[in-house]
């Protein structure tokens, strides 16, 4: 059961470029910043990523300073001993396996890792540099995409051609597909439907057609009060943690 103080902002943290680099352990230095700012605070993890992979990334005394842990884009929704609390499924098309087999073999990019294909939790995660990419492999693909935008191309054509479905780019490597209306900006209806009045929202990937955009979408077709930062790494939500007033509730 998902429950929250009105009187409290519920703060909305990403992982991926957001809590941490893509796949990395979360830094000594955000971790104890973290600690601190976030006491009498009432905070949500929305991730792209599973739970095991979340717990890989950030350290357990720091998931227990949120209340609920949204992961797979909110299709599955734990809370902070590692619970399920709520869950949806998503069943792949045949035909979409065999486009990413097409699109994987046509693929230009540099090196090519193995586990192209994930399920998850409500979605499908896809990378043609795969997800056994080592740091090194991830940034070397993500600076290649960024000159060729792979992923993009791949979105725009899984969501013309599935229309019940939606692609958005996530992460350094990957897109994420859940059928539509199944994205991050689900976590949003989840903490309006608590009783949230006020929500401030941290990711790095805000822009339209970037998994973090549906908690914008979302917040600006609500009623809440919001506002949201897009982040270009823990660095940058280190920063916030330190100096944005605003962000820290005050005026």
């Amino acid at each position: 059961m998902i429950t929250v103080d009105p009187n409290k902002v519920c703060y909305i943290f990403d992982v991926d470029g957001t809590l941490t680099e893509p796949r990395l352990q979360m830094t000594d230095a955000l971790a104890n910043e973290f600690l601190l700012w976030s006491m009498q605070k009432q905070c949500f993890i929305a991730t792209g990523s599973d739970f095991e992979k979340t717990k890989e990334q950030v350290p357990w005394d720091i998931i227990d300073c949120f209340q609920n842990v949204f992961c797979c884009m909110g299709n599955e929704v734990r809370d902070t001993t590692g619970r399920i609390v709520d869950k949806s499924d998503f069943v792949m098309q045949e035909s979409l396996e065999e486009d990413f087999k097409k699109i994987l073999q046509n693929s230009k990019c540099p090196v090519k890792t193995g586990a192209h294909i994930e399920l998850r939790t409500g979605m499908v995660n896809f990378s043609t540099v795969g997800r056994n990419a080592d740091f090194e492999q991830r940034k070397t693909y993500n600076l290649w995409d960024k000159k060729h935008s792979e992923r993009s191309e791949i979105a725009s054509y899984i969501n013309e051609k599935y229309p019940t479905l939606n692609a958005s780019v996530g992460g350094s490597i990957s897109i994420d597909i859940i059928e539509e209306g199944h994205d991050k900006g689900q976590i949003v209806h989840y903490l309006e439907n608590a009783g949230a009045q006020r929500v401030v929202f941290v990711g790095d990937r805000c822009e339209p057609g970037g998994n973090d955009y549906g908690i914008i979408r979302e917040l600006q077709k609500s009623n809440l009060s919001f506002e949201w930062y897009n982040v270009k790494g823990p660095q940058d939500t280190l920063m916030l943690l330190r100096t944005n007033k605003v962000f820290d509730g005050g005026k």
